[in-house]
């Protein structure tokens, strides 16, 4: 899936992002991990919409599989968490 209107831009924090579906996501947090980005987007117009996804070297935006990708996503959680609470601390 490749994300509207952004070819090959870094994705930062509070980014919206639209995605192949036509929602507007935003960037709820992101990390790296074994060298490959990912970010957890979350739906603008429904929180319970939301998406962890990893960012390839072209630009494109491939999501996880809950249920082929589990122990990545159990790897990716705490985390986003933890790097959530650093964005936000630093906006405070």
């Amino acid at each position: 899936m490749k994300r509207e209107g952004q070819d090959n831009m870094e994705v930062e924090y509070q980014d919206i992002i639209t995605l192949s579906d036509e929602n507007k996501y935003v960037v709820a947090s992101k990390v790296n991990l074994n060298n490959s980005r990912y970010v957890y987007l979350v739906d603008i117009n429904n929180n319970k919409n939301l998406k962890f996804v990893e960012i390839e070297q072209d630009g494109f935006l491939s999501e996880l599989d809950s249920d082929i990708d589990k122990e990545l996503i159990k790897q990716l959680i705490p985390l986003f968490y933890n790097n959530s609470i650093k964005d936000i601390g630093k906006m405070l």
